[in-house]
């Protein structure tokens, strides 16, 4: 396994893996994803981020394969922290946010958080800062570390 920024070649895999994940946000699992999420998860999204200096982007490879994804937005936010479900709890999401930390050094770090991640997030250090919200049929968790 290897942790390296990500390249615009990688979007097609990234996009993949978030895409096949982004059902965790939905607060019903039969409902789809609103049109602004869904937009936000297009290919062309995905290699503008890659390029915008305001996102720090790290990957997890395995055997040319990405199986790990994070997403820093201006040095503070997390964006997107993704692993895929064969890989999950295998301590890849907590060597990502390591070295995407040590790079975005920050005195504050903040988080949307799916419900799934939360039990992630507060392993890393991070707390709730507000109550559960719900936002066109998705649910999200806001923590702060």
């Amino acid at each position: 396994m290897n942790i390296r920024n990500a390249k615009e070649d990688d979007a097609d895999q990234i996009k993949e893996l978030v895409s096949s994940l982004s059902h965790f946000y939905l607060s019903a699992t039969e409902e789809s994803l609103p049109e602004w999420l869904s937009s936000s998860l297009e290919l062309k999204e995905f290699k503008s981020r890659l390029k915008n200096n305001e996102f720090t982007n790290l990957v997890c490879e395995n055997n040319g394969h990405i199986i790990g994804y994070i997403s820093i937005k201006n040095k503070n936010h997390v964006y997107h922290l993704f692993v895929s479900q064969e890989h999950q709890r295998k301590g890849i999401a907590k060597k990502l946010w390591d070295k995407a930390k040590n790079i975005c050094q920050s005195p504050t770090y903040t988080v949307r958080s799916s419900l799934y991640a939360v039990p992630v997030y507060e392993n890393f250090g991070f707390s709730k800062s507000k109550e559960i919200e719900t936002k066109d049929n998705l649910q999200f968790q806001t923590m702060e570390l």
